[in-house]
């Protein structure tokens, strides 16, 4: 489906309307490719336009210079003045909508000063072999010529009425574009189920198999996987449902119970989990098709994990505190990941997870990091051999610790004492 459908027609030829109107330019809105989708009614072109336009080669020109001209607006997201391919003086408006690029509404053929001998013969040149020149010239005559000053005023006010018309259509758009977004989805799973000649006995225990995976998503709060997971769950509510809005409706309602619990698990307030399912059974009643239904349900879902990712983070920043707290206090024994992940009670493979993740290391880092940084705080006392520094900071070994201590440093722990301290 075409960006430009996502407007609203009537309102976007109310404005413009009024605006050509009011100002007595012609106005037209184009596409990306600088085809023409709407212009306003009882307003017509110039007829050095007309004229021009009646050949194809020439409304190729005019697109040409159309696409050019929507390209530089776009670049630089405001009016652009450019001429034409037949010379004339015009502006082109950009439309954007949540930073993809619609169109342009373009607005002049007009003049700046009389046609000189100059203009008219760039103009011969331009449209040699497919016009009449003696009727070109004539039409010529009849160009509006207008000042610098009011170009600039109306392409002023133009930028504002555009601006004022997206902001206007700016949620329609994401919303058609949203829901637009879910049906090519779904298609492109279905043709590749067709084309791999996958899931020849899909049926609900299928479903039930993916469903308790996306559960399973959903409880560790992994948003990535929730993302690339959502499109196959839709895909089979909607084939299971033979495509029925109604079945699909009560499908999605099912899966939100599922999820609701789901949820909880995951540590999420059991009355908010309530409260927003009641919420969702209230408002998907009021999807009219297949894919409001799934736009719905893909923002309920995502809204429900950045709950879970949130609640998730801070157990994970007070896990992490609590396991640092753990090593600062132990550092000088015989520790290991697993006395580590124990004080916490956590399995040590998701704690050297949670590591690594979050500190960009292994839990064994951590703890040699601790050791030597706290060594260096013991080189300033200097009845304390290296021997003895190195056992305080819970190495077995001088040699090892030598060994360490150079590794992070740079430099052995003698040459460090003293030089440095």
């Amino acid at each position: 489906m075409d960006s430009i459908n996502y407007l609203d027609q009537e309102y976007m030829e109310k404005l413009l309307t009024n605006f050509s109107k009011a100002t007595g330019l012609f106005i037209e809105a184009v596409d990306v490719y600088g085809k023409t989708f709407f212009t306003p009614k009882d307003i017509e072109m110039c007829e050095f336009c007309s004229y021009i336009r009646s050949n194809e080669e020439a409304i190729k020109k005019c697109e040409q210079s159309y696409r050019k001209a929507c390209q530089e607006a776009f670049r630089w997201k405001t009016t652009y003045f450019f001429r034409c391919h037949a010379g004339l003086v015009m502006w082109s408006v950009p439309i954007i909508a949540d930073n993809q690029n619609i169109g342009c509404i373009i607005c002049g053929q007009v003049l700046l000063w009389k046609a000189d001998e100059f203009f008219l013969d760039e103009l011969k040149e331009s449209t040699q072999d497919i016009f009449d020149f003696e009727i070109i010239s004539e039409k010529v005559k009849k160009l509006e010529i207008i000042s610098a000053e009011k170009c600039q005023s109306a392409a002023e006010m133009l930028l504002l009425v555009v601006n004022y018309l997206m902001r206007t259509n700016n949620n329609i758009f994401l919303e058609q574009r949203n829901r637009q977004y879910w049906r090519n989805q779904i298609v492109k799973e279905i043709e590749e189920r067709k084309k791999g000649n996958k899931d020849k006995t899909f049926d609900y225990d299928t479903y039930f198999k993916r469903e308790r995976k996306l559960l399973q998503y959903i409880r560790v709060g992994n948003k990535d996987k929730i993302i690339d997971f959502l499109p196959i769950i839709f895909t089979d509510i909607e084939i299971l449902s033979k495509y029925n809005t109604e079945k699909i409706r009560l499908r999605s309602s099912e899966l939100v119970v599922s999820i609701s619990r789901a949820i909880v698990e995951g540590g999420l307030d059991s009355k908010l989990s309530i409260d927003k399912a009641e919420e969702f059974y209230k408002n998907v009643n009021a999807c009219k098709s297949s894919e409001d239904i799934f736009l719905y349900l893909n923002n309920f879902i995502l809204e429900l994990v950045d709950d879970i990712f949130i609640l998730t983070q801070n157990k994970q920043v007070s896990l992490l505190k609590e396991a640092r707290g753990f090593i600062s206090n132990n550092y000088d024994k015989n520790i290991t990941v697993e006395d580590v992940a124990d004080s916490v009670c956590l399995s040590s493979s998701y704690l050297s997870h949670l590591f690594r993740e979050k500190l960009n290391c292994t839990v064994n880092n951590y703890i040699t990091r601790v050791r030597i940084e706290k060594s260096i705080e013991l080189m300033s006392m200097r009845e304390l051999s290296i021997q003895e520094i190195s056992e305080k900071v819970g190495f077995n070994s001088q040699s090892y610790f030598t060994k360490i201590f150079k590794r992070y440093i740079g430099v052995t722990p003698v040459i460090y004492r003293n030089k440095f301290k």
